[in-house]
């Protein structure tokens, strides 16, 4: 296997990891008092010059420089670069956050401004005591975050998913070739292939390749060793089975090649082309079997062909074989069938000779029999009247009392109506008084309020009054003391009107409580006539309600009375259309009866006519074929007469022609059309 050459990424992580990479030039150049982003891309241009994966172009700005990746060149634009990796954040701020009663602010704070060591230090420009760097810069924590993560990819079994976009535009449908075969190179995809076919690029596990490749020699049976481990393993049977079908080939100097296989505890893997070997080799033996297995059913399913065909043949054969022997037995029979109707004829014509002898006696006994049987059918028709008649009676008796009955319902409904006319007519009188009643109780309590008015107002005249004997009597009293030269002392006058002041105040303080008991029975009576007003009000409300239920009671008793009186009308029209069907059945039925009589008698008639046949026929007939044809003929023409009977009792009486059937129509249709038909001669 030659040496596979694939592009090294050491240079350009040199350039950005090494000890005077970007990574620490940045970080140095955001720590000097001065940094600028122009220095920064000069310092890194000038140490590392000599690098072949940085670029430098005469086009480029002071803060432009570009850096040749795996995927391709990039140029780079270090505008803000030194900014936005210090990551700087206030020490008033940080102290500040530190203080907030938030938790989630606080810890930010806390954590935006501790260094490694767990301590509180914020970013400044500048160098420590001790003489380090400080390591809190953007860049520095994501190479601490690359180590973190390269570190849990190292402990893990990790998995790679490539993204391929196969267009830069976004659209759907749209691919390009060139942007995708850059995106396969750059992602390793390409290299991995070529690693993956220059070895041994297929792989299977022991289990399926002895069951997809075992087929291949015959009689290979593969049996499980134990590996030694306390398990068990194909390996051996593997290897011995591939050794048949993948022989190692030879060079060109007698020297062993490279093996196309090898067996590993698990797998099987094969070098390029081995297994798309076995694969073909796989699919001949297939086709080889499923032509085998073809052949077979081709001639199973050829054989079960000829067999139905060969049966097909018999079948056809035999058809035509009885067909030929049916065609010669009907010339035989038709020929036996001739000569025999022709010897019948024969015979019957000397038969019907003698019936006609017999013919006018016949006809007399059918005209006696008639006679017989008219007397008889009065007879029956006179006692089938009068059962009809009982039957009637018995019938319309019920229908009487239920009609009675009905009549009965239809007084009571009608009292009922009645009765609730007169009901809503007192309700309808008694709602009057109550209106008259509650106009005059208003207007009393008009006039009431009227008289508790013209009362107030005396009262409230008299109320500014009360408090002039009083100031009278100050006054008395201030002119009295005025003279008064002794205290304690009163004259005659001063005690006159001392007196005359005491009484005029009792006069009136019992006018005023006598005007305040008035006041009050004034206010009870008002109370009591505004609640007898309401109380007659609420009355006035429920004779109303009372009458309006009672109308839409009367409303509704008319509309049943309606709908009663509607429905009877039914009822009669209905009975009436009983009647007259019930006369029309009565008719039909007597009509029936005399066609059922009728038919009878001629069906006795008619026996008793087959009966003397048969019997002429059993004594003076000497063919015995002859008479058991007749008394054949005889029991069909019965089977056939009950079968017509019972026909033309379901049929020949309809509701448009009530007729009775004459016997032509019935037995002796039947009967005599077929004694016609075999004796050839008619009356």
């Amino acid at each position: 296997m030659g040496e596979i050459e694939y592009p090294d990424n050491t240079a350009v992580l040199e350039l950005i990891e090494g000890r005077m990479g970007l990574i620490n030039v940045l970080n140095e150049e955001c720590i000097r008092p001065k940094g600028s982003d122009s220095a920064f891309v000069n310092k890194v241009q000038s140490v590392n010059g000599d690098s072949d994966v940085l670029v430098k172009d005469n086009f480029f700005r002071d803060f432009q420089f570009g850096i040749k990746h795996y995927a391709g060149q990039v140029n780079y634009d270090a505008t803000n670069f030194v900014t936005k990796n210090t990551d700087a954040l206030p020490v008033d701020l940080a102290e500040c956050s530190k203080k907030c009663s938030n938790d989630l602010v606080k810890a930010l704070g806390e954590k935006k401004g501790a260094d490694k060591s767990g301590k509180t230090q914020p970013f400044s420009r500048g160098r420590k005591s001790g003489g380090g760097i400080v390591t809190n810069t953007v860049l520095s924590k994501f190479r601490n975050q690359l180590g973190d993560l390269m570190r849990n990819i190292g402990e893990t079994r990790t998995r790679y998913i490539r993204c391929i976009k196969p267009n830069t535009q976004k659209k759907p449908k749209v691919m390009e070739h060139l942007s995708t075969v850059d995106q396969l190179r750059c992602a390793g995809v390409v290299a991995a292939v070529t690693i993956s076919r220059s070895a041994f690029p297929n792989r299977l596990e022991h289990e399926e390749v002895l069951n997809r490749f075992s087929a291949l020699v015959r009689g290979f049976k593969p049996e499980a060793v134990d590996n030694g481990e306390g398990g068990m393993t194909y390996q051996p049977e593997v290897s011995r089975l591939l050794s048949d079908l993948l022989p190692t080939p030879t060079n060109a100097d007698g020297s062993p090649g490279k093996a196309p296989f090898v067996a590993g505890k698990t797998r099987t893997y094969f070098r390029a082309g081995s297994l798309e070997h076995l694969e073909n080799e796989r699919v001949k033996a297939f086709g080889l079997y499923a032509t085998a297995i073809q052949a077979q059913v081709r001639g199973y399913q050829s054989r079960s062909t000829y067999a139905n065909w060969r049966i097909s043949s018999i079948k056809v054969q035999a058809r035509f074989r009885s067909h030929a022997a049916r065609r010669r037995y009907n010339k035989v029979r038709l020929a036996c069938i001739t000569l025999q109707c022709w010897t019948r004829q024969h015979e019957a014509r000397a038969e019907m000779k003698k019936r006609r002898e017999n013919y006018r006696a016949t006809i007399i006994q059918t005209h006696w029999r008639i006679v017989v049987a008219m007397a008889s059918l009065k007879r029956s028709r006179e006692a089938s009247i009068k059962i009809q008649a009982q039957m009637r009676g018995a019938i319309q008796r019920p229908v009487y009392r239920k009609e009675l009955a009905e009549a009965i319902e239809e007084a009571k409904l009608e009292n009922q109506l009645k009765s609730l006319q007169r009901k809503l007519e007192e309700a309808e009188a008694k709602r009057i008084d109550a209106e008259k009643k509650a106009a005059e109780a208003a207007a009393e309590s008009a006039k009431e309020k009227e008289v508790v008015v013209y009362r107030d107002r005396p009262q409230e005249a008299a109320a500014p009054a009360a408090p002039e004997p009083t100031k009278s009597a100050e006054e008395e009293t201030k002119i009295v003391e005025a003279p008064a030269s002794l205290p304690g002392q009163l004259t005659e006058q001063q005690q006159i009107l001392m007196d005359e002041s005491g009484k005029m105040l009792e006069y009136l303080r019992k006018e005023v409580f006598k005007l305040r008991g008035q006041n009050s029975q004034l206010r009870a009576d008002f109370d009591l006539l505004k609640e007898n007003n309401q109380r007659l009000m609420d009355a006035n409300a429920s004779a109303g309600a009372s009458f309006a239920a009672l109308n839409q009671h009367a409303k509704q008793l008319n509309k049943t009375n309606t709908k009663l009186m509607s429905e009877l009308e039914k009822y009669k029209k209905a009975v009436h259309k009983l009647n007259l069907d019930k006369v029309e059945t009565k008719e039909e039925l007597q009509m029936k009866n005399a066609s059922y009589v009728a038919e009878v008698q001629s069906r006795l008639q008619y026996q008793n006519t087959m009966n003397g046949i048969i019997n002429l026929v059993q004594e003076r007939c000497r063919d015995v074929r002859l008479v058991e044809d007749v008394l054949a003929l005889y029991d069909d023409c019965e089977a056939k007469a009950g079968v017509d009977g019972e026909m033309v009792d379901h049929h020949t009486v309809s509701p448009q022609h009530n007729l009775p059937p004459t016997p032509d129509s019935t037995a002796n249709k039947g009967a005599a059309g077929m004694f016609k038909s075999f004796f050839g001669g008619g009356y």
